[in-house]
Parts: structure tokens; sequence; C-alpha cells
């Protein structure tokens, strides 16, 4: 009787599994179809080498991705990308992931190779968002090899994900997201692995003087612009910092209270009371390692 039980077990384990891997190569077929549609739409080519959707994380691994347009062109040598566990509609994620590995991208602009001295950029990325209740969170990050890494981090409070839904199906305006959202947070992190060096060289060559002498220029700038003793703080003194010694460089906007996403629009207009901006966004720079 035992056995027969252990025999009845196995087989049901066995079904399951073969359930899962049926349902796993359905749906690769499935959205493989969808994604070479929506590819075919797109006003460049496009190719890739590897299609596969994983049914239980509910990801999609896609390799050797190619583009091509008339400016630019490119390859992920893996692309993936991560939706939540529950998410089976088609509708617009409640959270997502999206991971660039070894990725290459070209520009056709010849401004590009004489500021930059380059025109093609070795990069990884990976960037998320996710709500969570009445808050929204999101994270970028960009390493470009021989340039830099960025890294972005951010949080809205009181944007709920039924009214972003509605805002990306084109059922509502960016009216409702602007009165509703309010920034308590941002932070930016770059760390210089070559773009800084970049730069004063080619400001140097334009203006036919040395790299050492237009470094001498952005501190005289920087002293001039932030005479103020809270802005030479908290924005003058980290730039001379970070011009001397170009390693990391840290943004960060930690407002005494949410700004909604309206008054920081309007903060930042055209014209914006510099002081003002630092003083209510609570933005403040600093050197990092």
């Amino acid at each position: 009787m035992k056995k027969k039980v252990a025999l009845a077990v196995v087989l049901l384990f066995a079904a399951l599994i073969s359930l899962y891997f049926a349902l796993e190569a359905y749906a690769n077929v499935k959205l493989k179809e969808k994604f070479d549609r929506r590819l075919s739409k797109l006003p460049y080519s496009t190719s890739y080498s590897r299609f596969h959707y994983s049914l239980g994380p509910n990801d999609l691994e896609i390799d050797g991705l190619d583009f091509k347009g008339g400016l630019f062109s490119g390859r992920f040598q893996k692309l993936i990308i991560d939706l939540p566990f529950d998410f089976r509609e088609k509708k617009f994620p409640p959270y997502l992931r999206v991971v660039v590995k070894n990725g290459d991208f070209r520009l056709n602009f010849p401004v590009l190779d004489e500021l930059l001295g380059r025109s093609n950029f070795d990069f990884d990325l990976d960037g998320s968002y996710s709500f969570n209740g009445g808050d929204f969170d999101s994270s970028f990050y960009l390493n470009l090899n021989g340039m830099g890494d960025l890294l972005l981090k951010a949080r809205v409070d009181n944007l709920d994900y039924g009214t972003v839904e509605r805002f990306f199906e084109g059922r509502t305006t960016v009216n409702p997201i602007l009165k509703k959202g309010e920034l308590s947070r941002l932070e930016i992190v770059f760390k210089n692995r070559g773009l800084y060096e970049t730069f004063l060289s080619y400001a140097a060559k334009q203006e036919g003087t040395t790299p050492d002498k237009i470094r001498g220029e952005l501190l005289s700038m920087v002293k001039q612009s932030f005479q103020d003793e809270l802005l030479y703080d908290r924005i003058g003194r980290p730039l001379e910092e970070f011009i001397n010694n170009p390693t990391c460089l840290k943004v960060e906007l930690n407002p005494p209270r949410p700004v909604s996403l309206q008054e920081l629009k309007r903060l930042i207009s055209s014209k914006p009371d510099v002081k003002k901006v630092v003083e209510e966004l609570g933005l403040k720079l600093s050197v990092c390692s």
C-alpha cells in the first residue's frame, strides 16, 4: 500500500513538472510572437539570437539584441525584463526591472568624436520602479565604460498605482500626477572614470590652453557664482573639492517636507531663485568615495 502511495506521489510530481514546462513552452511561443510583432513595428531594423521566458520568476531574457537606425546602432548582449510574480494581465505593471548587460551603443554624430573622443559607448544598465502603497520608488544605474557611473534613486509620496496606470493608458493627463505626487527624496551619484578629464582636454583644446588652466577657470566661476554662505556650503565648496579631486560627487534633495511635483516644476522654472530652491528642496552636494 505504501509503495502505491509513493508511486502515486512520484507520478503526480512528475505530471506537475511536465505541466509546468509545457505551460512555459507555450508561453514562450506566444510571447515571442508578440515580441516579434512589436519589433516589426519599430522604425529601425532589429534582430536577436535567443528569446526565453521563465514562468516561475516571470521574466524575459533576450540575448544578442541588435538594432540599427539612421543615426545610431547598438547591441544588448543580454536584456532581462523582470515583471512581478502575479503579473499576467495586459496592463501597466506595478513593478518593473530592466537590466542590460554588456550593451554597446553608437551615435553617428561627428561632434561626439570631437567632444568625447568616441562615438560608441559600452555600458551596463539596471533600472527599476515599484509602488508601495501610496509611494513610488525608482532607481537607475548606468555604467559607461571609460567615462563613469551614474546612480539615481528617488521616492515620490502620495502617488498611487491607479493614477499612474490611467496616465499610461491614455485615460488622463499628467496633471493628476503632478498634483498628487510629492517628492520626498532624490539622490544622484556620479563616479568619474574619465569623463571629467575628457571634458578638461576638450575645453583646453577649444580655448587653446591647458587642462590645468581650465580647472582654474572652473574654480573661479564657482567662487563667483556661490558667494552666499549657504549656497557656498551646500554647493560651492563640494564643487571645488570635486574639481580638485574628481572622484565622486553626490547630489541630494531632502526637502523638510515633501514637495509636490507641481511645486517642484514651478521652483525650477526658467529663472529659479537658487537660494529658495536650495532651502525648500534641501539641496546639498557632497564628495564621496
